[in-house]
């Protein structure tokens, strides 16, 4: 029987990267067991395409990291890599996706990236045999570069050995089973393992290692082609290599591979999934009879775009197995509910991010936090909903767009809809349009005449739209369905201490009273964001932003201590919430209850137990969008009878219903941060500028000694509240702040302000450049001024909230 800290099951270029990098952050005590030879699973038939565009930050650096990193790495240990930096470009056929190349452009900014936009005749340059019909314009990618996806592999395995890394490949595993002290139990064909951390490195197989660890994964395995030509006498002229080109016309991508070139089309329908029932384990290095005939129609597009392509024959095709999750996005980090469990597997493009996940995975697990925010990666960001019919759907429509522009707003139909709440028929009858969130169907805004939205970068149609909700609130009332919240129950005789414990401020002493708490991590960086009310001798009712549920329900369930007598419950799906807010809500709201609602008897943080319609309803008096109001939360059964309540007797007082556009327009305009874009796990409380939730007075509490230790110091970055120089486009995060040309900070989110006039933003600014003058954003391709405003907009008083 062997012991390790960790053992990583996966010898493709994720767990490798994962191997490598832990030892490179000074663990050395892990082992590698993969069922067959290293890469045998998809990583050998990849295409090795690597590149530094990104449409996220996270992404921007995992991204960027591999190509750093396949650069240097033969170097260090002499494995061949067949690296070759050649340049890449994206084509853009319309406006819109210039606009969506100017944002990843500025995140390559901010993360020193040599990334620019060329013009069509550039483009044409850079490569001579692409047809540019139909082109507006590219984004080019320095750095750009395509390797050997066995070579890099084999580098990171020689490197992680060199650093007392075990890999043991031919050795299945066989079983798993968690140990009551935590450590996992790992049968394998040559033997018993003790792991003290687990890591599902599985590639297509991490569904099923996901059944064996008693979870569910969202991963959908896809069947991709591309084709090799044979040699082209013109590529072979060329004094040097062609750039990667990425064509979203023929959603195809192309590369030189030797004197020919590889051809990867991207079915925009029709694709097809494989290995639903999970791959036979004896499954290696496994390619599918090729379909070409199904792919006929892109690659005729292809040929178009490029001739030259199809002047020669084919020389190999290669059909295999890439998986896909319903984002598009890779699983990485914790695995829920399990403790010292771990994934690394879900990426469609796993050459590309493979070394950048390995990075910062290893730094979650060795340092228990990375140096990015890990949110967007977290495989807690999806609940069991996601397994089985609704991933296939999803990972399907993923594939589909792979080179298709995705506009801010656009919220794809497949899969859905999954969560409805019983107002939903209701809401659409009055021109509810939907978007979802953690499978929840939520009302993002409303079309009084039948609209739809024409998705953009820039102002949409429906702008004006989503302003009469905004005024409809600020003047009237506004209606609008929260349900999606994730909603947990805390109670027990240890349920104030345990509450005190995991925040940083203090939980509610007083029953009927609510409060606004954060958690952090040990290091004390915001992991969650908590509305904790009081209401029974010993209940807390917490709520927290819907795609933190997974994550929090595990944090509140592992962070009890033994004899602590708490009970934790997710009543997510038991309770609706309605939130009824604007200068008119308490004449609604005294029509349907006999509860006082004066300001003397339910004033603004406090709640009470009422009956609103005939429904048992906790009432808690807060808003997000700085009026007036309440947050109705009662049995999901009931919700649509208290929704046609609220209805009706808000018609004659102006009540509209509301969207979640609306609530990020009014919220900046109220100064109001968000979980997910301000807060996040790479923020600490006072950059956040949310020391005021800090109570070191307390012995204890979660990050409290790294959050002191930092307490008297400057922090190097800085939040501001910001008024954009623009008319025509809004920050949606991620977009370059500037400062005498240099960058010094990055937007988080914003909104245009639609009862202020004001264009407004939050962003994260170096401290020493807080408040200067010359600051400016840079904002689809242009740089527009901005102001750092120090207070919100809108009643910066509370007077509003309070009245």
């Amino acid at each position: 029987m062997e012991h390790t800290r960790v053992l990583i099951i996966g010898g493709g270029v994720y767990g490798v990267s994962l191997a490598y990098h832990l030892a490179r952050e000074g663990w050395s005590d892990v082992m590698l067991v993969e069922k067959g030879e290293l890469t045998s699973g998809s990583t050998w038939h990849a295409a090795g395409n690597t590149t530094n565009f990104a449409g996220s930050l996270g992404l921007s650096y995992v991204h960027d990291h591999g190509l750093k990193l396949y650069d240097e790495i033969q170097a260090e240990t002499g494995q061949a890599t067949g690296y070759h930096r050649c340049g890449g470009m994206r084509l853009a056929q319309t406006q819109e996706e210039l606009n969506w190349f100017a944002r990843g452009v500025g995140i390559a900014q901010h993360n020193g990236i040599a990334c620019r936009i060329i013009s069509t005749e550039e483009a044409k340059e850079r490569h001579p045999f692409i047809e540019t019909f139909g082109v507006k314009g590219a984004v080019w990618m320095e750095n750009d570069a395509y390797v050997d996806p066995t070579g890099v592999t084999m580098a990171m395995a020689k490197g992680a050995r060199a650093r007392g890394v075990k890999i043991v490949t031919n050795n299945r595993v066989t079983g798993l089973a968690q140990r009551a002290s935590g450590e996992w139990e790992v049968e394998t064909e040559n033997g018993m393992v003790i792991a003290e951390q687990l890591v599902n490195a599985g590639g297509s197989f991490a569904r099923r290692l996901g059944e064996m660890m008693g979870i569910k994964l969202p991963i959908v395995d896809m069947i991709h082609h591309y084709l090799v030509t044979e040699s082209i006498p013109e590529v072979e002229a060329l004094d040097f290599e062609l750039p990667l080109v990425r064509d979203p016309y023929s959603s195809t991508y192309f590369r030189q591979e030797r004197k020919g070139l590889v051809v990867g089309p991207y079915e925009t329908t029709g694709a097809k999934a494989c290995y639903l029932d999970g791959p036979d384990w004896d499954t290696d290095r496994y390619l599918f009879p090729n379909e070409l005939e199904r792919l006929a129609p892109w690659l005729e597009l292809a040929m178009e775009r490029m001739p030259v392509a199809g002047s020669v024959g084919v020389r190999t095709t290669i059909a295999g197995a890439i998986t896909h999750t319903p984002d598009g996005g890779f699983l990485l980090g914790p695995a829920p509910g399990l403790r010292n469990a771990w994934l690394a597997c879900g990426s469609s493009i796993g050459v590309c991010q493979g070394a950048g996940s390995g990075k910062y995975l290893a730094q979650w697990m060795v340092h228990g936090q990375a140096e990015i925010s890990m949110n967007e990666f977290d495989p807690r960001r999806w609940g069991d909903y996601a397994y089985g019919d609704y991933a296939k759907a999803k990972a399907i429509d993923v594939y589909h767009g792979m080179y298709q522009l995705h506009p801010p707003g656009e919220d794809r139909e497949a899969g859905r809809p999954l969560f409805q709440t019983p107002a939903y028929a209701r809401q659409a009858d009055q021109g509810a349009i939907f978007g979802e969130t953690f499978g929840w169907e939520r009302p993002k805004w409303y079309a009084p005449n039948g609209e739809t939205e024409e998705y953009s970068f820039a102002h949409s149609n429906i702008h004006e739209i989503i302003g009469d909700e905004c005024r409809a609130v600020r003047e009237r009332a506004g209606v609008l369905d929260l349900s999606s919240f994730s909603k947990f129950e805390v109670s027990g005789p240890d349920a104030e201490s345990y509450l005190n414990r995991m925040i940083t401020g203090i939980a509610p002493k007083r029953e009927g009273k609510s409060a606004l708490a954060y958690s952090t991590t040990a290091d004390g960086f915001i992991e969650s964001e908590w509305t904790i009310t009081h209401f029974d001798e010993n209940l807390f009712y917490l709520l927290g932003p819907a795609m933190s549920q997974t994550r929090d329900f595990d944090k509140l369930c592992f962070w009890r201590r033994s004899g602590e007598d708490v009970d934790v419950r997710n009543v997510s799906q038991e309770f609706g919430c309605l939130a009824l807010t604007g200068p008119r809500s308490r004449d609604i709201l005294s029509e349907l209850t006999d509860a006082a609602l004066e300001n003397v008897a339910f004033p603004w943080l406090d709640a009470r137990q009422v009956s609103v319609a005939g429904v048992p309803t906790r009432a808690l008096r807060l808003s997000y969008v700085g009026e007036l109001g309440w947050e109705l939360h009662m049995p999901m059964a009931d919700l649509d009878t208290a929704y046609a309540a609220i209805l009706e007797a808000g018609a004659k007082h102006g009540l509209a219903n509301f969207g979640l556009y609306a609530v990020n327009s009014l919220r900046m305009e109220k100064g109001y941060g968000a979980w997910g874009h301000e807060y996040t796990m790479d923020v600490r409380m006072k950059e956040a500028g949310l020391s005021r939730f800090v109570h070191f007075r307390k012995d204890e509490f979660l990050g409290r000694e790294a959050l002191l230790a930092c307490e008297n110091a400057m922090p190097s970055r800085q939040i501001v509240y910001l008024e954009v120089d623009a008319s025509n486009a809004d920050c949606l995060g991620s977009e370059p702040v500037f400062a005498d040309g240099k960058v010094v900070g990055l937007t988080t989110s914003g909104a245009y302000g639609h009862t202020t006039g004001k264009n407004l933003a939050f962003a994260y600014v170096d401290s020493n450049r807080m408040g200067a003058e010359d600051l400016e954003v840079g904002l689809l391709g242009q740089n527009r001024k901005v102001q750092c405003l120090s207070k919100p907009v809108h009643d910066p008083e509370n007077a509003l909230l309070k009245r």
